[in-house]
């Protein structure tokens, strides 16, 4: 398997280029519009209270922490077996709607878990964009947001490249 597709290369174009293009907009308005960039920091740093304390209520629940041992137990007994090839030799061709439903089942599990991981991150990043832009966080986010679609830009020309 090659890590440098053409195919995915050129999906790949769709997000980024939507990634720098509001990058750039976001830095724009921290420098040309700056009553807007203002209010629209402060309004992210009403939100960064909330999000933390959110964040910091799904640290301490015991629900969480429940679907933390699922998905555990989930994809260490469950995918990796899966991917690895296991299941295709115990499982006859016919019981292959059973595993399809059984994955279908733990699909929630999964998505819960990496939607609690996002929050705590979420709360996290916008913490220290706070601290890092010293009252410029909107240009800062334009500018990280820049960074995300310059690094699929990268993958680009790698795979051009590498072809």
């Amino acid at each position: 398997m090659n890590f440098f597709n053409e195919t995915a290369s050129n999906y790949l174009q769709f997000v980024t280029m939507v990634l720098e293009i509001v990058g750039i907009t976001l830095a724009y308005i921290e420098i040309r519009y700056k009553p807007l960039a203002k209010r629209t920091e402060n309004w992210i740093l009403r939100l960064e209270d909330k999000i933390k304390d959110f964040a910091w209520k799904v640290v301490r629940n015991n629900m969480f922490s429940t679907l933390i041992t699922l998905f555990v137990i989930v994809i260490f007994f469950f995918e990796v077996p899966y991917f690895a090839g296991f299941y295709d030799k115990i499982l006859p061709a016919g019981m292959k709607s059973i595993q399809d439903i059984f994955y279908w089942l733990t699909f929630p599990i999964v998505l819960l878990f990496f939607l609690g991981l996002f929050v705590i991150f979420l709360s996290e990043f916008i913490a220290w964009l706070n601290r890092f832009s010293g009252g410029h966080a909107i240009g800062a986010l334009g500018v990280v947001v820049t960074l995300v679609g310059l690094i699929g830009e990268v993958y680009q020309v790698l795979t051009i490249f590498y072809k």
